[in-house]
């Protein structure tokens, strides 16, 4: 069971879908947030939660959001975290930019303008804004130092390693 207090009166209980398909559970925004190009923001979301013993959350993308260009900048939420799940948030679009030249009546190059698109993204109280996951913590295992670990069929091939 996952335990979820509402720290606010606008604050909305995760849902999900599609239970036991889906992979997270959608998280809402209790505010109005305008994020501008390039600038992290914290949402936040107006409930604390608790996941069974040892479980805790990864927050991630909803792939609506970031189809808008809107991506999740990360964190985790720890088994004995009790405060209030901000969204971390970054607006990854960029303003297009044109220059438009304004002459007078015989042709004459008088100014140019610079023109611009606003890239700036809107969040709506009530907004879906990212979707939390469970899970368990494994870090109560124990680490060994190694000369070498054992082989594998990967071996230490990484990045594209495996095609594209």
């Amino acid at each position: 069971m996952i335990k979820v207090q509402l720290l606010h009166p606008d604050a909305r209980v995760p849902t999900v879908n599609y239970a036991g398909s889906d992979l997270g559970f959608d998280l809402y925004a209790i505010e109005d947030v305008v994020l501008e190009p390039g600038v992290p923001v914290r949402v936040r979301t107006g409930i604390a939660v608790e996941g069974p013993e040892g479980c805790g959350f990864i927050l991630g993308d909803r792939s609506s959001m970031a189809a808008k260009g809107v991506t999740y900048a990360g964190g985790r939420i720890d088994a004995g975290y009790r405060g209030e799940i901000l969204v971390c948030l970054v607006n990854v679009n960029q303003p297009k930019y044109s220059l438009r030249t304004v002459r007078d009546a015989q042709g004459a190059l008088t100014h140019a303008e610079l023109q611009h698109t606003d890239a700036s993204v809107a969040i709506r109280k009530g907004d879906k804004i990212a979707q939390m996951s469970p899970f368990q913590s494994m870090t109560h295992l124990e680490i060994t130092a190694v000369e070498e670990l054992t082989e594998s069929s990967r071996g230490a091939q990484g990045f594209g390693s495996s095609g594209k």
